[in-house]
């Protein structure tokens, strides 16, 4: 028998010898589960460390003291971000995987395990942790309409490229059709899109235009899943190519091959910034941590009460597959990737009831009203505050301990100025370790207090504002309207174009169906390539000036107002910009400081890997 020499026998028998059975039997978990692990684990040595306890020892031998007294500093040390009793039993499956791991302890003592549901009880009645699971909201096909039409139409959604808007209308669409987690949407790839013209098979020349997507980077757990391919079909307008290759070589599909070089590039991109503007990364794929927030903060804008993420349209899905008569359970759990159904009922099922009332009287159910009872769409109310105004952040900035961390920011701040030094040029150092753990707790302690005010006031708003709006009806009184979107300065004609091509009504002939599809495609292409402005911050009397105008009207032809030389007060950079609006070019800065906070702070200071001799500095800034 011949052996490979890739490597001698002494290497094997060296690897044997030197292998560590407690770091390669374990197992390897997903990046949102290492991160937890991770958390605790350190939060474990912090208190160790405090405790002036062994960590390792301490764990191989725990006893209920330790883990009473550890949950308890935990809760302390947690205040304001871990509120409800269920996050403990989370944080205890973490220890004893991190036990696992750091012992090779595989089983927790059964006595142990019972006496942490009473310590858990008592833990959470102590620190009045909230008991009430957290609302699991659900996202209809219509309640993704509403969302989609304040995507397109709102001026309040702003974005640092257009493209960023389209990306978050189709992330949107793919949960809710599909029913994928977002790390599963994320990761799309163009070699994971495959299209194909097939025959129609209701007959006509029309073909049908089918799209399948395979979804590979699924949830990992209870081992690997199979890819699943979801197929989408579109009507397009007439192929004569396809025509041809269907009736003269009896083929029934024409496949679309795509260009190799776009294999690799995900679909959903993030954006990077270069010296002349925001443009779209090739290589990176767009972050969960940029996408939530973007979609949290669409759902708020359009008025809904819970907020919009991605699991909204993924229940949404679900539900819509368990109420229809052509999926199984089966097939319900393969889309879902469930294990079996108990996850979906404990998880996912609404426990908004259906209409048992005409159930039991024998009359045919109101479906239309309980789809639009469960929904989020009822809840949309514009009215509804979404910010703190000024004399609420007051508030929060008038909180004691709040007011004793910003003193204390404050003196660590002159201690810099007493040195004549930066903060950056003390990195490394205890005073500059110091002053970022009074920063970051200053700006927690600061969020927890605006968010915990905001929670109270839309309360407040949500039980006295319908008393308000009865009586003023009860007395022949209007009732307050909603607050007007913020006048645009200027909207993309690509964008104005894709409005109109998606908000209208599908025509009843085939062909113009097919040519608006056409059209909208194309606006939406149009409107991927255009950057939105960044909207960084400016000095008070520039912003000063900006409210008192409530819309700029764009020139009527940009070749005719753009200037042949850059006067003093614009952005050499924007006007160069064919990507960004005519306002946006021409736009003039009141000071010459706004002016260097652009070009510098934005388009130099942001730029990958460039740097500008110090003469082009001094052309540009005049320093």
């Amino acid at each position: 028998m011949v052996h490979s020499m890739e490597h001698f026998p002494e290497y094997y028998q060296q690897m044997e010898d030197d292998l560590d059975v407690l770091k390669f039997t374990q197992r390897v978990y997903g990046k949102g589960r290492e991160n937890m692990l991770n958390l605790v684990k350190n939060f474990w040595y912090q208190y160790c460390q405090f405790t002036k306890k062994n960590p390792v020892a301490t764990l191989e031998g725990i006893s209920i003291n330790v883990l009473y007294a550890f949950f308890d500093w935990l809760l302390r040390e947690r205040k304001g971000s871990l509120g409800a009793a269920s996050s403990l039993q989370t944080y205890w499956n973490a220890l004893c995987l991190v036990r696992k791991q750091e012992t090779g302890c595989h089983q927790i003592d059964p006595l142990i395990k019972s006496q942490m549901h009473g310590v858990r009880q008592r833990l959470a009645i102590a620190h009045k942790l909230r008991k009430e699971k957290k609302k699991k909201p659900v996202s209809h096909a219509e309640d993704e309409f509403e969302l989609l039409k304040t995507l397109y139409t709102s001026t309040e959604m702003t974005f640092p490229h257009e493209r960023y808007r389209v990306q978050l209308a189709l992330v949107m669409q793919l949960a809710g059709i599909t029913g994928n987690r977002p790390s599963a949407l994320l990761s799309v790839r163009y070699q994971h899109i495959k299209v194909t013209l097939l025959e129609n098979p209701g007959g006509g020349e029309q073909p049908r235009v089918l799209i399948e997507i395979v979804f590979h980077h699924t949830k990992g757990y209870l081992g690997e899943k199979d890819a699943y391919v979801f197929p989408f079909y579109i009507m397009f307008a007439a192929a004569s190519d396809y025509a041809s290759v269907a009736n003269g070589r009896g083929q029934k599909q024409l496949p679309v091959p795509l260009k190799e070089e776009m294999a690799e590039r995900p679909l959903f991109r993030r954006c990077k910034n270069t010296v002349e503007s925001v443009q779209i990364s090739e290589e990176q794929a767009l972050a969960d941590t940029t996408m939530r927030p973007q979609m949290t903060n669409l759902g708020s804008i359009t008025g809904m009460e819970l907020p919009t993420g991605p699991y909204t349209f993924r229940r949404g899905n679900g539900q819509a597959l368990d109420n229809s008569s052509e999926i199984t359970d089966a097939q319900r759990n393969i889309i879902l990737q469930h294990h079996n159904s108990s996850v979906f009922q404990k998880n996912y099922a609404s426990r908004y009831m259906p209409d048992t009332q005409a159930a039991y009287r024998g009359l045919k159910p109101q479906t239309a009203l309980m789809r639009a009872a469960s929904g989020m769409s009822r809840t949309i109310d514009p009215r509804r505050p979404r910010k703190l105004n000024l004399a609420q952040q007051a508030e929060v900035d008038r909180h004691p301990e709040v007011k004793l961390l910003r003193r204390r920011r404050k003196s660590l701040l002159q201690a810099f100025r007493d040195q004549k030094r930066s903060i950056a040029s003390t990195k490394g150092t205890l005073l500059y370790d110091h002053y970022r753990q009074v920063y970051q707790a200053h700006r927690n302690l600061k969020r927890r207090y605006e968010k915990a005010l905001l929670t109270e006031v839309k309360e407040r708003y949500k039980k006295e504002q319908p008393v308000i709006d009865i009586q003023r009806q009860l007395e022949g009184l209007p009732v307050a309207g909603q607050k007007a979107f913020r006048a645009a300065e200027y909207v993309f004609a690509a964008r104005v174009q894709a409005i109109d091509a998606l908000f209208t009504f599908a025509r009843s002939l085939t062909e113009e169906e097919c040519q608006r599809r056409v059209t909208a495609i194309n606006a939406l292409i149009r409107l991927c390539k255009k950057q939105e402005s960044q909207g960084f911050c400016r000095r008070r009397a520039y912003i000063k000036v900006k409210k008192e105008q409530v819309s700029v009207s764009p020139p009527l032809s940009l070749s005719e107002t753009l200037p042949i030389e850059c006067e003093a007060t614009q952005c050499i950079f924007c006007l160069r910009n064919q990507d960004k609006s005519a306002a946006d070019r021409l736009k003039a800065f009141t000071t010459r400081g706004d002016l260097k906070q652009d070009q510098y702070g934005i388009k130099l200071g942001q730029s990958t890997g460039l740097a500008l001799p110090f003469y082009v500095l001094r052309l540009f800034f005049s320093i």
